[in-house]
């Protein structure tokens, strides 16, 4: 008995160390595949200084520590973001050990569980999600298929189509009305191809998550928001009071990259005609959002006739990713608990 305990803590123990070097790995990833730079060649370095990173300073969670957070050449802070993804990778590869131990799904587990958190850093820092991460989780998804098949499950491939299909007509529907970015739509679906039923649990924390920090954002960036529209409000009667006032127009906008983008169009009675964007107005838009970091993004919808505004809607988009992920992360590890327990609240038989 004691023999099995000291080989258990030792393989929890390698598991972990496992996961934070991948982690370490990780932290590459989410820094340059949206610069589309090689995650190969090219060593690590100090982001300010430009400096080689030893290898002794590359020890997951310990350098970070032994350093107190600081390049050793140029003593510039280093976020502690990398330790948290080194870590965070390190506990789930853990739990994915604990709850599979040495079976197949413990690699698709992993695996799954790099790409998402990949994902989530990615979306908190350029509001998108890769289509490799996505492309990654169906391939996870068929591979689970193809393996229950041969073990003789041969009910699993519908079921999941099946519930990936109920899955992409919910999510693109939400994705259509505005409450999903076309990356969330694509992570649900895929994820529902290799959870199944389990999606159901993921999908019920992510939604909830989500909300509570869509609420939490919104709160947080009121007294902005009242700023900038007033600001658009006034930049944009600047722009039409030389632009053919008394034309009725939509205005739909998005700051990101720091610079607006526009797609304007002009009403014609019940015909709705885009238009070229004018530079000017561009410009002006851009103005507004210029103390706004490049890596916040916001969406706003101006209408208006007559040299007046009528309605003018401003906010700012959010990641929805992270949330979505935490969920997926949860039915992977617990759906079928999660799953029974939902079903057993309202009364549902298995």
């Amino acid at each position: 008995m004691t023999g099995i305990i000291a080989y258990d803590v030792c393989m929890c123990v390698i598991v972990f160390i496992f996961g934070t070097v991948i982690g370490s790995f990780l932290n590459v990833v989410i820094y340059r595949t949206p610069l589309h730079m090689s995650i190969i060649s090219g060593p690590s370095h100090c982001t300010t200084c430009g400096t080689r990173i030893k290898p002794y300073d590359l020890i997951p969670i310990l350098s970070w520590c032994i350093l107190g957070g600081k390049c050793r050449a140029c003593k510039a802070k280093i976020s502690a973001r990398y330790t948290v993804v080194e870590a965070l990778t390190g506990v789930l590869f853990l739990l994915a050990y604990i709850r599979y131990s040495l079976s197949y799904m413990l690699p698709l587990s992993i695996i799954l569980f790099g790409a998402l958190i990949s994902l989530s850093f990615i979306d908190l820092d350029h509001m998108q999600i890769p289509y490799w991460c996505t492309g990654l989780i169906t391939a996870l998804g068929l591979t689970n298929i193809a393996i229950q098949t041969i073990r003789g499950n041969a009910d699993v491939w519908w079921q999941h189509l099946a519930v990936a299909g109920i899955c992409a007509v919910v999510t693109g529907l939400l994705a259509l009305l505005g409450g999903l970015g076309g990356g969330d739509f694509q992570l649900m679906t895929a994820s529902a191809l290799l959870l199944g039923m389990n999606i159901i649990p993921a999908a019920f924390i992510g939604i909830i998550l989500g909300a509570i920090y869509g609420i939490s954002v919104k709160i947080s960036t009121k007294d902005t928001v009242k700023q900038k529209t007033a600001l658009i409000t006034d930049n944009y009667l600047s722009w039409l009071g030389e632009h053919s006032p008394d034309t009725e127009r939509i205005i739909m906008g998005e700051y990101e990259d720091g610079s607006c983008k526009l797609t304007c169009y002009e009403l014609d009675g019940k015909a709705m005609n885009e238009v070229e964007s004018d530079p000017d107005l561009v410009d002006k838009l851009t103005e507004v959002f210029s103390d706004i970091p490049a890596n916040k993004e916001y969406i706003f919808r101006i209408t208006s006739k007559n040299g007046v505004v009528e309605k003018l809607r401003v906010q700012r988009r959010i990641a929805f990713g992270p949330a979505l992920s935490v969920g997926i992360a949860a039915g992977m590890l617990y759906g079928q608990e999660l799953l029974a327990l939902w079903m057993n609240m309202f009364g549902i038989a298995a």
